[in-house]
């Protein structure tokens, strides 16, 4: 049985290297194709020069991003459990108040009418005569109903507020990153993640 194991094996391993090397034959690296800077849009080294010390800068730049910018995620996590929460991290403060007033609005109403519809059916529950349980059970069905569906409106404004948390945290993501670039670039004093850089 081990004996059947190696030589399956052994068949499996030559069966590779021989499929590679026949792929392989026909693929030759080409360090000049390579190398090409008019590939990239570089009319000579000098373009290519200016573009890796740009991304230099940017990568020294990055650092400063990360610490800065926000997760989406985490913003998506704070308004699904509080709406507004992840709009107040990423400073719209006018969104957040009015999502949060929205959603504060609309549970207090499905609330209160959800109340006013068990208080309608404990009564029912409790009446004895025919027309009290038919009016008591018909008083009970329309509070209830509103409750759903104001239940409802304020999930759909839930989960608008989710889908608006992405699009405010990557816009805040954009503004820290233009800020960042504009403040490198502009200002004569510069704080780089080596330390204070100073242009004359």
């Amino acid at each position: 049985m081990m004996k059947r194991l190696y030589i399956f094996l052994i068949v499996i391993a030559a069966c590779t290297g021989l499929w590679a090397q026949e792929r392989g034959a026909g693929n030759v690296f080409d360090l000049t194709q390579f190398a090409d800077s008019t590939k990239y849009g570089w009319k000579n080294l000098a373009g290519r020069n200016e573009f890796r010390q740009d991304l230099t800068e940017r990568q020294k730049l990055l650092h400063l991003y990360e610490m800065d910018s926000q997760s989406v995620s985490t913003n998506v996590v704070k308004s699904a459990i509080f709406p507004g929460w992840g709009q107040f991290s990423t400073k719209h403060y006018t969104k957040g108040q009015v999502f949060l007033g929205i959603e504060l609005a609309l549970f207090g109403s499905a609330m209160y009418f959800y109340d006013k519809s068990n208080d309608y059916y404990r009564k029912y529950e409790l009446a004895t005569q025919v027309d009290e349980i038919e009016s008591y059970y018909k008083k009970a069905q329309d509070p209830y109903q509103y409750s759903m569906i104001i239940l409802g409106f304020a999930s759909i404004v839930w989960a608008y507020n989710l889908f608006d948390i992405v699009q405010s945290t990557d816009s805040y993501n954009a503004d820290v990153w233009d800020k960042i670039i504009q403040d490198y670039y502009d200002k004569p004093v510069k704080l780089t993640p080596e330390g204070i850089e100073i242009r004359f």
